[in-house]
């Protein structure tokens, strides 16, 4: 890549656009934050009460099962702090760096952007690695009981 030794510049137009994503990437986070609390808390509700109340209404299941969907729900809400962290902190470091008109802050909030992308890009991968190995296992299973 050439390097020209110039400076990239950001226009005022392009700053309400970092300020309206900001926002928007704020109001995503929050809102990820108040579901991930809802998720662990129903994660930790299921998971407890189905130990007391294994014959009763959603418990009926079984409680092996109510528990297994408790400790799920826990672990995807775990798992999604670190992005919605990520988002957070992207927005407020924007809105500093745009306010204060600071380069390093603004660059800062760009590297936050890029941890939170490149853990969806992880995640998506892990995904679609886990849906191939269960498509496997289901095709290999089908297979064995056809031949039983």
């Amino acid at each position: 890549m050439e390097n020209n030794n110039t400076q990239l510049v950001i226009t005022g137009e392009a700053k309400s656009y970092l300020l309206e994503t900001a926002k928007w990437a704020k109001f995503i986070a929050i809102m990820g934050f108040i579901v991930m609390g809802f998720m662990l808390l129903m994660g930790l509700v299921t998971s407890f009460l189905s130990r007391m109340m294994p014959s009763v209404g959603i418990f009926k299941m079984g409680g092996a099962t109510v528990i297994g969907y408790g400790i799920f729900l826990i672990v995807i809400a775990v798992v999604y702090l670190y992005p919605l962290y990520c988002l957070w902190k992207f927005a407020v470091r924007t809105r500093e760096a745009i306010f204060s008109d600071d380069t390093l802050t603004m660059t800062d909030s760009f590297r936050w952007l890029k941890k939170y992308y490149k853990f969806i890009g992880i995640f998506i991968i892990v995904l679609l690695a886990l849906y191939v190995l269960f498509f496997i296992g289901a095709f290999i299973l089908g297979g064995l009981r056809g031949l039983m």
